[in-house]
């Protein structure tokens, strides 16, 4: 395959949830391949790590303060994209939280909490691209859902976290089969450990829970979040241009025992 496969040169990437973890991580690695990428989050802008780091790529950034829970964000997002780069053609959907609990106790206002961000922004952000997307003759739209949404992370309670990323899985499906007709494709990621801000916080909580979390991965350790930058280039770009509906699974092998 030629190595044109995987540019993105000239490419318009919107990544929600991008301002520090996996999803800054993601952001400098399309922008490693030509991509322009605006950044939606809710952190303040001062809070962005990867604006600098795609500009020393030559790439354009923005960064855009706003809630994927809130349509009209989603949909202003979408719309200063276009209106000032000329178009949208990757979308990744990175937002995400996760609130532990049993599943007999948790609170339902929990739950909701982490559907409306994991599941229903995510919705709401495709949503609020289509017409975008229809637009593009690039069009991918890449969604990070979790291995906890294909094997129960135990031994923490996460039962809205647990179910929400499956039902990513199945959005993700869902919208690969409605849209394939459109040019739109769409595929997810499943990260395992990887270490983030949020499992590093994990991590100095519940030392014991992080030994259980490593003895489980063949690869014997948590992933780096420059190690899903391939994987994003690989689906946001024409390499994968036959591939829609797929969960790309980066895990270390934990989800192969």
């Amino acid at each position: 395959m030629p190595r044109a496969s995987f540019d993105l040169a000239g490419r318009n990437a919107l990544v929600t949830g991008a301002a520090q973890g996996l999803g800054a991580a993601m952001s400098i690695a399309l922008a490693g391949h030509g991509a322009n990428i605006a950044v939606l989050d809710k952190a303040p802008r001062s809070d962005s790590i990867p604006n600098a780091a795609i500009e020393g790529f030559g790439c354009k950034s923005k960064y855009i303060e706003g809630d994927v829970t809130n349509l009209d964000d989603c949909q202003n997002a979408v719309r200063a994209v276009v209106n000032d780069w000329g178009g949208l053609d990757i979308l990744v959907n990175n937002a995400g939280i996760a609130v532990n609990g049993p599943a007999e106790s948790i609170s339902l206002t929990d739950v909701q909490h982490v559907f409306d961000i994991n599941l229903f922004g995510m919705l709401m952000c495709c949503q609020a691209a289509f017409s975008a997307l229809q637009a593009s003759s690039h069009a991918s739209v890449v969604n990070i859902a979790s291995i906890a949404g294909i094997s129960v992370l135990r031994p923490q309670n996460h039962v809205g976290y647990n179910t929400a990323k499956a039902a990513v899985i199945s959005l993700t499906r869902t919208l690969a089969v409605e849209w394939a007709e459109t040019g739109i494709r769409v595929n997810a990621i499943a990260p395992g450990y990887m270490t983030s801000p949020a499992v590093e916080l994990l991590r100095a909580r519940s030392p014991e829970n992080w030994e259980a979390w490593m003895a489980r991965v063949p690869m014997g350790r948590a992933g780096d979040p420059s190690e899903l930058g391939g994987a994003a280039v690989f689906l946001a770009s024409d390499a994968s241009s036959y591939v829609t509906g797929s969960v790309l699974v980066v895990d270390g092998g934990y989800t192969s025992l």
